[in-house]
C-alpha cells in the first residue's frame, strides 16, 4: 500500500468517447461490507471507504489495511495530493493523514453531513447541520477554519470549480424543491446563485472543468440525465430511466456516470457521453442486500479507467464495485 501514501499529482487524461471504450473487468474489490461511498486514490490504485470496523483501503490488487477505527463512516473524500483522507463518522469530521501518521478530529459546531477537498487538495469545504445548514472552510493542517454561507433549509451536492476559489453547491427549502445552485468563494463574500432549471432535482454535479451541471431529475414516469452549460438556460437531456441515481463526471468532463435500480433488486451501471446519447453499460448485478428503497452510486477513477459503484453510497450497506475499462 505504499503508493497510498505518496504525495501525488494529478494528470486530467484526454476525452475519450463512451463508443471507444469497453468492459474488460467488472469485480466487488473486497467481501467487506461498506457504509459510505467509495473515494479513489490519486493514482487510481486504491479506494477508501467505511465499514462497521472502521474506514479501509483496499488496493485493486486485494491489499487491504485500516485507517480510522471510526466505525460506520458515511462520507469519504480522498484528497489529489494523496496525502490525506476525510471521513465523517457519526456526524464527526476526521482528517487521516496518509504521509505522517494519525488522525485528527475537526471541531466544528453541528453535525457534519458531507465534505469535499479543494482541487489542490489543501482545504476543503463542509456541510455541517447547525440550527441551519452551513458551509464551512477547513484547512487540511487544521489551522483554519471558517465559515463560508448560510444558514440553508439543506445544502447538497457540494464540488468545487477548478480554480478551487469558489465552491459549488445545491440549496433546497423544506419542502425539498431545489431553489438555487450556489457558487461561493471561500475568500471574501461574493456570492453568485446561479438559475434552478429544475425544482425536483435528484442530484446536481458541476464537471470537473466547471463549465457544466449534470443534474438527474424527477419525471412524471421514472427519471432523467439533463447537462446544461453554466450560465446558459439551455439543457440537453442525455438519457432517461426509471430510478436513477449516483451521478458522477469522468475525470476529463466528457462522461458522466449512473445507475439504474429494478425494483430494488437489480441496478445497471451506465456511462453516458455528456454532449450525446451514446452509453455503455458497464454493470448488471444483483444487489446482495435487496431493499426497495435502494440507490446505487458511482465513482469514476482520477485516470478514467475504472468505475466504482455500490450502495454504500447511498448510505445503504453493500460491497464495493469496481468497472474496469480500456479502449477498444
Amino acid at each position: 500500500m505504499a503508493s497510498a501514501c505518496q504525495l501525488a499529482v494529478r494528470r486530467v487524461p484526454k476525452p475519450e468517447p463512451v463508443v471507444t471504450l469497453r468492459v474488460v473487468e467488472t469485480r466487488r474489490v473486497s467481501d467487506r461490507v461498506a457504509t459510505s461511498n467509495a473515494a479513489w486514490s490519486p493514482d487510481s490504485r486504491s479506494v477508501a471507504f467505511g465499514t462497521a470496523d472502521g474506514v479501509v483501503v483496499v488496493g485493486l490488487d486485494g491489499a487491504e489495511r485500516r485507517i480510522l477505527p471510526a466505525p460506520h463512516a458515511t462520507w469519504v473524500d480522498w484528497s489529489g495530493s494523496g496525502r490525506w483522507v476525510a471521513v465523517v463518522s457519526g456526524g464527526s469530521l476526521w482528517l487521516v493523514d496518509l504521509v505522517r501518521g494519525g488522525a485528527r478530529r475537526v471541531d466544528l459546531p453541528g453535525v457534519v453531513r458531507s465534505f469535499r477537498w479543494s482541487p489542490a487538495g489543501d482545504r476543503g469545504a463542509a456541510v455541517v447541520d447547525s440550527r441551519g445548514v452551513w458551509l464551512w472552510l477547513v484547512s487540511a493542517e487544521g489551522g483554519l477554519r471558517r465559515r463560508l454561507f448560510g444558514p440553508a433549509p439543506s445544502l447538497y451536492d457540494l464540488g468545487w470549480f477548478p480554480d478551487g476559489l469558489y465552491v459549488f453547491a445545491r440549496a433546497e427549502d423544506p419542502a425539498g424543491r431545489t431553489v438555487a445552485l450556489w457558487r461561493v468563494r471561500v475568500a471574501g463574500p461574493d456570492r453568485r446563485q446561479l438559475p434552478a432549471l429544475f425544482p425536483a432535482v435528484l442530484q446536481a454535479q458541476l464537471s470537473p472543468h466547471g463549465r457544466t451541471v449534470a443534474y438527474l431529475v424527477a419525471e412524471e414516469e421514472g427519471s432523467a440525465l439533463a447537462v446544461q452549460q453554466v450560465g446558459s438556460a439551455r439543457t440537453v437531456t442525455v438519457a432517461r430511466g426509471g430510478r436513477l441515481w449516483g451521478l458522477s463526471w469522468s475525470p476529463q468532463g466528457d462522461k458522466l456516470g449512473y445507475a439504474e435500480v429494478d425494483g430494488g433488486e437489480r441496478a445497471a451501471v451506465w456511462i453516458v457521453d455528456a454532449d450525446g446519447p451514446s452509453r455503455l453499460q458497464v454493470a448488471d448485478y444483483a444487489l446482495e442486500f435487496p431493499d426497495p428503497d435502494a440507490l446505487v452510486g458511482t465513482a469514476w477513477s482520477p485516470d478514467g479507467r475504472a468505475v466504482a459503484f455500490g450502495t454504500g453510497f447511498a448510505q445503504r450497506a453493500g460491497p464495493v464495485w469496481v468497472a474496469r475499462l480500456e479502449r477498444r
